[in-house]
């Protein structure tokens, strides 16, 4: 109980600090990584102040990239309530992964559990998946933030987001498996959802002053499989425009 009171006290002032995040998409929560001090956070929930606990072993990957593109080691802890992790040395990018496991569409609404489990419990069952996102924060400009990290899905800008200001425009690449991918939905703020061309290639209109989210979601049909039917994917990418 301690530990999640820290936890949460941790996150309270940081929340408020990023008021100025836009955007809150209806289909999803976001994932991101909060700086604090000397340690950092990884945060689910809506952006700017909704977090919610989630169980650490969801979190599957924490990847970190010094601003040379050197990975740093961290020190992962887990939370009561969530994963803070400190590294070596000051991050450019820091990545995750998380494995937020079953999910149904039932006639009342999504559920947080199996096919089975809905279906024991009297539930009509419209849709059952599973849902993985990952994400990348930029802390600081750096080499790799314009590569690929060799993330399951991942959002690649074309220009450095730190080279740019308010008003401009932002150039992604979507990438799944490590190569382009086509027709992957795409959405940022207040613009309006777009997909990638065949080169997996997407354009952000109007960049906002303060935090921007960018985030792109997949869907891979599962055939043969009678406990879900897709594997639904989301990835998101937060960085700041002074």
């Amino acid at each position: 109980m301690a530990a999640m009171l820290r936890y949460v006290s941790c996150l309270l002032p940081v929340c408020l600090m990023l008021i100025s995040f836009v955007g809150r998409p209806a289909y999803a929560h976001y994932l991101w990584v909060i700086e604090q001090e000397d340690q950092y956070v990884v945060a689910r929930g809506t952006l700017p102040d909704d977090l919610e606990a989630y169980q650490p072993n969801a979190v599957s990957l924490i990847k970190v990239f010094d601003n040379t593109g050197k990975e740093v080691p961290v020190d992962r802890v887990n939370e009561k309530g969530g994963v803070v992790f400190r590294p070596e040395r000051a991050p450019s990018i820091a990545s995750v992964m998380c494995d937020w496991g079953s999910r149904v569409k039932t006639t009342r609404g999504k559920k947080l559990m199996t096919r089975k489990e809905a279906e024991g419990e009297g539930f009509k069952v419209l849709e059952a998946f599973v849902s993985t996102q990952t994400s990348k924060t930029l802390f600081r400009d750096g080499t790799a933030l314009c590569k690929p990290l060799g993330m399951k899905f991942e959002i690649v800008p074309l220009k450095s987001p730190f080279q740019l200001k308010h008003g401009d425009l932002l150039e992604v690449q979507i990438y799944f498996d490590g190569s382009p991918l086509k027709d992957a939905v795409v959405s940022s703020g207040g613009n309006p959802q777009t997909k990638t061309d065949r080169k997996g290639m997407a354009r952000i209109d109007a960049l906002r002053a303060g935090w921007n989210v960018v985030m792109a979601r997949h869907t891979v049909s599962v055939a043969g499989d009678p406990d879900i039917n897709y594997h639904q994917f989301m990835t998101f990418l937060v960085f700041k425009v002074q």
